[in-house]
């Protein structure tokens, strides 16, 4: 079965775990990296933290707003994070791979899909790309942003040196 699909890479200011972790913790981190323009209401119905997770949301685009609901995978977890929709045949990959010196992130978002048959969504479906293009770019910058957020709202330890 023949499938389209659509993929972007960008590098991320924070360490692999950092970024993972904002992306698996649906019930607390997830909703603060999702682009309103295109997803709303994120709701958990179960889980809320990597596989087993179910969510269901409103999403965009084309002017248009539908009901689409998501089981999550984690075929590698602390690596791969696999977003695939029970509304529809569309599947988004999340994959995390670490710098040379662990601080920073290379994050691939990959949407698959099986193309559709009727003519509309053929229309539809050939638009993806654009919109896709934007959701990606939009999405890595607010995970960007949010993790340097988190990291920089935990306090820092202090020490002091003791008197011998």
């Amino acid at each position: 079965m023949r499938r389209d699909h659509f993929e972007m890479v960008a590098l991320i200011h924070g360490r692999p775990e950092e970024v993972y972790t904002t992306l698996a913790d649906y019930r607390h981190e997830h909703a603060h990296i999702v682009p309103a323009k295109y997803l709303r209401n994120l709701v958990v119905e179960s889980g809320g933290a990597g596989a087993g997770t179910v969510i269901r949301y409103r999403a965009r685009a084309f002017g248009i707003e539908r009901p689409s609901r998501a089981l999550i995978s984690e075929p590698e977890p602390g690596r791969v994070l696999v977003e695939q929709e029970t509304t529809s045949t569309l599947k988004t990959i999340f994959t995390v791979t670490p710098t040379s010196d662990a601080q920073q992130t290379h994050l691939q978002i990959a949407s698959h899909w099986v193309p559709s048959r009727n003519p509309v969504k053929i229309i539809e479906q050939a638009l993806y790309p654009f919109i896709m293009r934007d959701l990606y770019e939009r999405s890595f910058k607010l995970i960007a942003d949010y993790v340097m957020q988190k990291r920089n709202s935990v306090p820092s330890a202090h020490l002091t040196k003791q008197a011998d």
